[in-house]
């Protein structure tokens, strides 16, 4: 068979036609990503201490419903990703397990904002208290006992 110019012109516009296609998959396949930002990150107190409960909050923009949103502390996931809702923004509950410097995270759709947070060490008395019961120097104490015998006259 011989090219004919019909032929190496179908030929060329098939090529034509395929490169337009992979441009626009690519297209589309990067859309959700280019639809998702984080605007803001900012956690629900400036006086943090290890072993207290705190909200990291997320503002979102231009995302997508169906774009999960996850949260990191220091590069370790913090709990399960979140779906946004209300739209807009997206919080999770997190609790500091070591003092120092933090970089909370937040992710959603390949864009990602980052703050930087300082955690102190969990202020003295924040611990279990006792039970009233221990050792003296004789032996144990009982549980709220006075030490006295009743009289017996």
């Amino acid at each position: 068979m011989r090219n004919t110019p019909l032929r190496s012109s179908a030929r060329r516009t098939g090529v034509g036609i395929t490169g337009l296609a992979a441009l626009g998959a690519a297209a589309v396949l990067a859309a959700p990503a280019a639809l998702a930002t984080v605007d803001s990150v900012s956690v629900s107190s400036n006086d943090l201490h290890v072993g207290k409960a705190y909200t990291v909050n997320a503002s979102l923009s231009g995302a997508a419903a169906g774009l999960l949103v996850h949260f990191s502390d220091n590069g370790n996931e913090i709990g399960a990703p979140k779906v946004p809702w209300p739209p807009g923004s997206a919080s999770i509950s997190w609790t500091p397990d070591t003092s120092g410097q933090h970089i909370i995270t937040v992710e959603q759709g390949g864009y990602t904002k980052s703050i930087v947070v300082q955690v102190a060490d969990a202020p003295l008395g924040s611990g279990s208290s006792s039970t009233g019961s221990g050792f003296g120097p004789a032996g144990p104490l009982g549980s709220g006992s006075s030490g006295t015998t009743p009289n017996t006259n």
